[in-house]
C-alpha cells in the first residue's frame, strides 16, 4: 500500500501533458537527486522514481496524472512535507 497517493486531473492534450510531465520530472531530478525512468506508451506513460527512502511511480494519461510512493522508515516522518512538495510541483506544471 502506498504511503502517498496523489491524483490530478488535467485539461491538456496528451502530448502537452507529456511535455509538462517531463519538465516536472527533470526539475525534480535536479532539485532532489531522483533516479527516474520515463516510458512513453500509446495511451499512457509510466514513470518510476527512486531515491534513498522513497520509491514511487506515476501514470499519465489523457485525463489525469496519478502518483503513488512508498516511504522508507526514515522518510515516513516527512510524509506531509514530501506530499506538499509533490502537490506543489504537480500544480505548477499541470494548472
Amino acid at each position: 500500500m502506498a504511503d502517498i497517493e496523489i491524483e490530478k486531473e488535467h485539461n491538456l492534450e496528451f502530448s502537452k501533458a507529456r511535455e509538462q510531465a517531463k519538465k516536472w520530472l527533470e526539475s525534480s531530478k535536479e532539485k532532489f537527486g531522483l533516479d527516474a525512468t520515463y516510458v512513453e506508451g500509446e495511451n499512457e506513460d509510466n514513470v518510476t522514481i527512486s531515491r534513498k527512502g522513497i520509491d514511487g511511480k506515476a501514470t499519465l494519461d489523457a485525463n489525469k496524472l496519478r502518483f503513488e510512493a512508498k516511504l522508507g522508515f526514515l522518510a515516513k516522518p516527512l510524509k506531509g512535507k514530501i506530499k506538499e512538495v509533490l502537490e506543489s510541483g504537480i500544480s505548477k506544471y499541470f494548472s
